[in-house]
């Protein structure tokens, strides 16, 4: 499949699909290796296609349902990351992103578009699965999330139920 051809597939499908996709569905949608699409991807971005990675595949970044948006700052270790992404999206936030300070690179940031305790599930699984390490552990455990909700009430409920829990950062 010639190159431009196969980039107009890979948005194509990104379209179209009601989640993300793997880069290993692509590739065998496309018939060629991962690192292909990789390279394709990155050169889409490029070209201003606005194609975020999440822990469970590629996606077009979708236009926010137009709720309340807040960062939120929270500290905890590795063993509480299911409770809080879980008191999130109980009480209606969606987790855009994780972003930690960085003392020579600055802000980095990680997609994760988190809306449903499923999400949790497979972003936790796959976590596990690779062996990958938080961003948070270069943080000691401070980092925020993006956070999007439909109404102040279920804001305020999300923030509530990390203060609950001990990991609201208040400092």
């Amino acid at each position: 499949m010639e190159s431009e051809v196969r980039r107009k597939q890979i948005i194509d499908v990104l379209t179209h699909a009601s989640g993300p996709v793997t880069g290993a569905e692509l590739s065998k949608r496309c018939q060629v290796s991962r690192q292909i699409i990789v390279g394709d991807v990155a050169l889409l971005r490029a070209r201003g296609v606005s194609i975020i990675s999440t822990p469970r595949g590629y996606q077009l970044e979708h236009v926010r349902h137009g709720g309340i948006e807040r960062m939120i700052v929270v500290c905890h270790g590795p063993e509480q990351m299911r409770t809080e992404l879980e008191a999130i999206v109980d009480n209606g936030g969606r987790v855009h992103n994780v972003v930690v300070e960085h003392e020579i690179y600055g802000y980095l940031e990680g997609s994760l578009n988190l809306r449903s305790r499923r999400d949790v599930d497979q972003y936790i699984h796959r976590m596990e699965e690779t062996h990958a390490e938080l961003l948070s552990r270069i943080s000691g455990g401070i980092h925020s999330h993006l956070i999007e909700a439909d109404t102040e009430a279920d804001m305020d409920a999300i923030e509530h139920a990390l203060a609950k829990l001990g990991i609201l950062y208040n400092s």
